[in-house]
Order: C-alpha cells, then sequence, then structure tokens
C-alpha cells in the first residue's frame, strides 16, 4: 500500500525535477551562447585611430635606443625574450592567453599600423586587442614608437614560441563584462604623446612615469586592485634615492624584500632604465602629489 500511494508522488517528484533540470540546463545554453555571441562582437568590432600617420626613417642609433625601451616598456616581458611569443595561461575554462610572435607580426605591418596597435590598441584589420597595455602606451612620444618599431624590423623571423591567444569561456565571460576590456575602448586620444621625448629632468620624470609606471601602478599611478600595485606618491617618498635606484634595477626592496610583480618588472623591464631617468622619476614621485600633477 506505502509503495503503491508513494508511486505517484515519486513520478511527480521526477517529472519536477526533470522540468527543473532541462530549465537550468536551457538557461545555462542561452547564457553560454550569449556570453560567446557578445564576446565576438565585442572582439570583432573595427576602431578608429588614435595616432598620427607614423613613418620610421632608421639609424643606428634610434635602433640601440628602440632596443632599450622594448625592454624599458614590456615587449620582452610580455612576447618573450626573443620576441617569438610567451603563453602566460592555458585552461580549460579560460582558454589560452599569449604574447604574439612579434617577429612574425611586425614584418606584416607597415610602421603606422605597427603605431595603432602600440598606441591605439588597434590590429591592422581594425579590430581591438586585448591584454595590451596601449590605454598608457599611447602617452609614448613619436620619436620613442619610431625607435621601437625601428629595432623590431631588425629581429629576424623565428617559429612561434606559444600559439595564438584562444579566449575559452570565463575569459570571454570577463570581456563581456568589461573586465577584460577591448583596449581601444580604453584608450583616451587627449592621452597622445608628445612628439619628441622630453628631455629637462621634470618633464622626463612626469613621462617616464606616466608611461612605464602606468601600465601597473593605474594611469593616475596611485595603484590598481587588480594588480594589487600601491600608490606610488605614497611608496615612493619612503625610499632614499640610492634605495630607490636598487629596488628599479634588481628588483629588491629595502629590507632584502622581494615583491612579487615588481621585482619581475625591475629584472625584466626597469633594469633598462638610465640613470638620468631613474633620478627624474624619483624626483617626481617624491614632490608633493598636488605639485607632480599626475
Amino acid at each position: 500500500m506505502t509503495a503503491n500511494n508513494s508511486s505517484p508522488r515519486l513520478r511527480l517528484v521526477k517529472k519536477i525535477t526533470l522540468i527543473v533540470g532541462g530549465g537550468i540546463a536551457s538557461v545555462l545554453v542561452i547564457a553560454i551562447v550569449a556570453i560567446y555571441g557578445i564576446s565576438t562582437w565585442k572582439l570583432n568590432a573595427r576602431h578608429t585611430v588614435v595616432g598620427l600617420t607614423l613613418r620610421v626613417m632608421p639609424t643606428a642609433s634610434m635602433v640601440e635606443e628602440g632596443q632599450r625601451l622594448a625592454h624599458v616598456n614590456g615587449c620582452f616581458g610580455c612576447h618573450g625574450e626573443d620576441l617569438a611569443g610567451h603563453l602566460f595561461v592555458d585552461k580549460l575554462f579560460i582558454g589560452r592567453l599569449s604574447g604574439h610572435n612579434l617577429t612574425r607580426f611586425v614584418p606584416e605591418y607597415t610602421d603606422e599600423q605597427l603605431s595603432n596597435a602600440i598606441r591605439g590598441g588597434v590590429k591592422s584589420d581594425g579590430t581591438g586587442n586585448i591584454f595590451m597595455p596601449s590605454h598608457a602606451m599611447v602617452r609614448l612620444a613619436d620619436t620613442d614608437i619610431a625607435a621601437i618599431i625601428a629595432y623590431l624590423r631588425t629581429v629576424e623571423r623565428r617559429p612561434d614560441a606559444a600559439k595564438d591567444t584562444s579566449l575559452g569561456l570565463l575569459a570571454r565571460a570577463l570581456v563581456v563584462v568589461g573586465m577584460i576590456p577591448i583596449e581601444p575602448d580604453i584608450v583616451d586620444p587627449a592621452q597622445l604623446g608628445p612628439r619628441e621625448r622630453p628631455m629637462v629632468a621634470d618633464a622626463m620624470g612626469r613621462y617616464v612615469a606616466r608611461t612605464t609606471c602606468a601600465f601597473c601602478h593605474g594611469l593616475d599611478l596611485h595603484g590598481e586592485e587588480q594588480m594589487e600595485s600601491p600608490n606610488l606618491f605614497a611608496i615612493v617618498p619612503a625610499y632614499s634615492l640610492t634605495d630607490f635606484r636598487t629596488l628599479l634595477s634588481t628588483g629588491i626592496a629595502v629590507g632584502g624584500r622581494k615583491l612579487g610583480l615588481m621585482t619581475e618588472m625591475s629584472q625584466s623591464a626597469l633594469k633598462y632604465l638610465s640613470d638620468d631617468e631613474v633620478a627624474a622619476v624619483y624626483a617626481y614621485l617624491s614632490a608633493p602629489e598636488e605639485a607632480a600633477k599626475p
């Protein structure tokens, strides 16, 4: 009797479970389709560029300086020690995140297209880059961009060290909600860099800090929550110039501490800053913030 009485109830529970389960599955399918559809639309959108027409006329000194600036501005850190690509992440739901093989891409771009990719985050086909810090590199001077391009054109073609980026579901969802931005969407044309790199100490310090340091510490240098980076105007005054030089050249902070990403950046990029640049950046970031005018 008990079994007979419970059978209709069991059938009802099973029916409800199937309906609810089917509903949840349908919602998940719709959500996944929406994520792929919207992210694909955003990734394939065409963008205008922010830069001026640029044609590079290379010289030996320009190429040499361009190699130094490529180090300072993180080209080697993101694209590999030989610029043939670098794999950051390769996980099922995140996807494959990598820096492209520049030795393959550079010959396919004109000077103007390379400038647009670096400062505007726009590829040669008009679509936008992701992860390229163009929102900060837009501030680079024409002369610095020209020097970097002149150097990149001297690097011989190498096989891909990593496959190109391919976004998984989670990464695409972050694109949809804006947590992984399409670079042209966050590049401010009003921030376009000057024609010439500033050479006077005060202006040089502001320029280097607002380009190179802004990659990790934000455009206002107040720090980035996602990067867990501090406000430089609050941190640098606690350093002497000697300790600051040590930090930028070795990645070792006061007390012999290593600082994670900062240590990596110092050892791969910031050690290529000249003594004059380091002194100028120190002076700029040590000044009262109101005077520094970030």
